[in-house]
């Protein structure tokens, strides 16, 4: 029984995605708390409220949303289960049955015609004398003739569609839930896993919210292990952390034939994926408590509690899977990655793949943030992958030629793996750009991934590369462009998916010269050695050091006006030209600098330099004296503070104490980067 596709349609964080699950192995990636983990309860709650296996399969799946509670276990708590709570939820899952399932359900039409006429005759045949004497009765044989006629259409259907049944739960606010997709699909569920022993299951859920045991454990077997061991499946699945012990000495206890798979399986886990160790005894130890001994390759002897929590999840969670999931069973795994190192999980994927998936032909919904299990899904054929963009957008990541983009996006310091795990990535200018934007601006940034540019002109080639790659189409991960103005503003316009800005300021550090905020800062004597006076020193000082760039600045301007140009060697004017060409180029440059230097005589140049440099600087100081906060050189003004009143921190924080305390004043200059922000990365452009 595998998962074929997946609809949800106003489930928690889920507004409306249909996804169709196409492979044995398929990983569910995306950004933090986007809904990846609500894919898994949508499947489980479905099962849960349509094919019970327990009395309390149901209920248990509510209580654990937070829709129901054990106190009052028939009201609906619509708002934990609905994104729009006056809105119908609508659970659609189809799945698909093998061919030794079908040959199975089919010859046990009579007992599943039993099965349905019960569920629909109530509570009150839940005794076994009055459903016999209801059966044995004209009425009742007419009714187990019309759910035998029911199953027999449904498995016309079910043919037809290639051995596929689709079960649907719609939970309407003020009516309740309801099945509202095959009347018998729920019944053929419930009744494939009811053939299975209490310890094993076809439908498995491991979530990620794990609290492993350690010590002393109390170990039963019997019937409340059974009972337990129902539950863990899906109904309670968290009880599954907390077995670890009994499963493994129950399986002891139980006979030497378990005990055998048992040994065969730890040896399975710890040479596959926690290579360099193996299960030494199982029994009591030398005080009297339970102890199941791990000796390493070193020789050294422990107890299983000394495993870290990561390996014990793994070790539990692997040996429920060989232990209790029977063959063509589907599992739904949250999160397997937690408290691994990235060693471990790089070689987890293709254990999973191999030692169980293909081996007992199970099929896996995986959710997941590890960089190594994105990769992993990348080279297996046995593999999907999927990106959770949003509640109402999940696609499949295709195996395509993607050359130009993968290149592109390495130049810039990432992959097209680590774009599937935030909503976007925004690259700025400098490390000391990624810290005032977190520490101001969390709220805005929380699923984007800030990452520092290399040089300006390469990076305008990269996002040159990725525009042109959108215009071919398909759905990519966003990817926002910072650049200061500086004195190179860029043409580079943003497009859907890649988006640039350019500060309307000189740089970032300008939006921090909030007089207000750093006058506090450089009076305060916990900030700065010799704190200022007043507010009117404070700004004398920034004032001045800002209008101390000018000189430098009219220099720049004029010597750049005057257009000498440089001799260098140039490849694309060159490329692909003969030695002939090649020499007239260099030589036209030559000829050309030549006859510039011909006019320059030392005295003459030199007086008429500092002119024009004087005037020009007059020039700027009359502009500057309305706009030095936001012309001058911020990253520059920032150090020059530093050096003329001696922080007693570095620069680098002095900026993260400014805009802290521009976000909590939310000053005007802390709202126009917000705003600047919000723009750029917007969902709806």
């Amino acid at each position: 029984m595998h998962l074929q596709s997946l609809k949800v349609v106003n489930f928690r964080a889920l507004k409306n995605i249909e996804v169709e699950f196409e492979n044995q192995v398929n990983v569910i990636v995306g950004p933090n708390a986007i809904g990846k983990s609500t894919i898994l309860e949508a499947i489980r709650l479905v099962k849960a409220m349509l094919s019970p296996r327990t009395p309390n399969e149901s209920n248990q799946a509510l209580f654990a949303l937070g829709a129901a509670s054990p106190h009052v276990p028939n009201r609906l708590r619509m708002s934990a289960i609905a994104q729009d709570d006056e809105e119908a939820t609508i659970i659609s899952c189809r799945y698909k049955f093998s061919e030794e399932e079908v040959t199975w359900l089919k010859t046990s039409t009579p007992q599943i015609a039993r099965n349905i006429v019960q569920a629909r005759m109530g509570q009150a045949f839940a005794f076994p004398g009055a459903l016999i004497a209801f059966l044995s009765s004209p009425q009742g044989r007419m009714e187990l003739g019309k759910a035998e006629t029911e199953i027999n259409d449904e498995w016309v259907r079910i043919d037809a569609a290639y051995q596929q049944v689709t079960i649907e739960l719609t939970i309407t606010p003020g009516t309740g839930p309801a099945s509202t997709g095959s009347q018998i699909g729920p019944t053929l569920l419930s009744v494939l896993e009811a053939r299975n022993a209490p310890s094993q299951t076809i439908f498995s859920y491991f979530p990620a919210d794990r609290s492993l045991p350690s010590g002393e454990q109390a170990v039963q077997l019997g019937s409340a292990d059974s009972s337990q061991q129902l539950e863990s499946h899906n109904s309670q699945p968290q009880l599954k952390y907390s077995r670890l012990k009994n499963t493994i000495f129950s399986a002891v206890v139980t006979s030497n034939q378990d005990r055998e798979s048992l040994y065969t399986e730890f040896h399975r886990i710890f040479s596959g994926i926690l290579k360099g160790r193996h299960i030494q005894e199982v029994g009591i130890n030398e005080i009297g408590l339970l102890s199941i001994t791990v000796e390493d390759e070193a020789g050294r002897r422990f107890d299983l509690d000394s495993l870290s929590s990561g390996e014990k999840g793994l070790v539990l969670t692997f040996l429920l899977i060989e232990r209790t999931l029977v063959d063509g069973g589907l599992i739904l795994l949250d999160e397997p990655e937690l408290h691994l190192n990235p060693a471990v999980c790089k070689d987890l994927l293709p254990f999973i793949v191999d030692q169980y998936a293909s081996r007992k032909n199970l099929q896996l919904i995986i959710c997941s943030h590890s960089p190594e299990i994105l990769a992993g899904a990348f080279d297996r054929e046995e593999c999907s992958l999927y990106n959770l963009m949003s509640g109402s957008m999940i696609t499949k990541v295709r195996r395509q030629d993607r050359e130009v983009v993968s290149s592109a996006l390495r130049k810039l310091g990432t992959s097209e793996i680590e774009e599937l795990l935030y909503r976007g990535i925004i690259f700025v200018e400098g490390p000391d750009d990624i810290m005032i934007l977190e520490a101001g601006f969390e709220d805005i940034l929380r699923r984007l991934k800030l990452k520092d540019l290399g040089g300006r002109l390469e990076v305008e080639r990269q996002i040159e590369l990725l525009q042109s790659d959108e215009s071919t189409g398909g759905e990519a991960a966003l990817r926002c462009f910072i650049f200061d103005r500086d004195d190179a503003p860029s043409s580079l316009k943003s497009t859907k998916t890649v988006r640039v800005l350019q500060w309307p300021r000189r740089c970032l550090e300008n939006y921090l010269l909030d007089i207000n905020v750093i006058a506090d800062l450089l009076m305060d004597k916990d900030v700065v050695n010799n704190p200022l006076k007043n507010m009117g020193e404070v700004t004398d000082l920034l004032k001045s050091l800002a209008f101390a760039q000018l000189t430098e600045k009219a220099a720049r301007e004029e010597y750049i006006r005057l257009n000498f140009g440089d001799v260098g060697f140039r490849a694309n004017e060159i490329k692909g030209k003969s030695l002939y060409e090649i020499t007239n180029i260099l030589f036209g440059r030559l000829n050309s600098m030549k006859r510039q230097m011909d006019s320059v005589f030392e005295g003459d140049w030199k007086k008429s330099f500092e002119n024009s440099c004087t005037n020009r600087e007059e020039e700027l100081r009359g502009i500057w004296e309305a706009t030095w906060l936001e012309d001058c050189d911020g990253k520059r003004l920032f150090q020059d503070i530093s050096s003329s009143v001696t922080l007693r921190m570095s620069v680098k924080n002095f900026k993260k104490r400014v805009i802290e305390r521009m976000r909590m004043a939310q000053s005007e200059n802390w709202r126009s980067v917000k705003s600047l922000l919000s723009e750029l990365t917007s969902t709806s452009m």
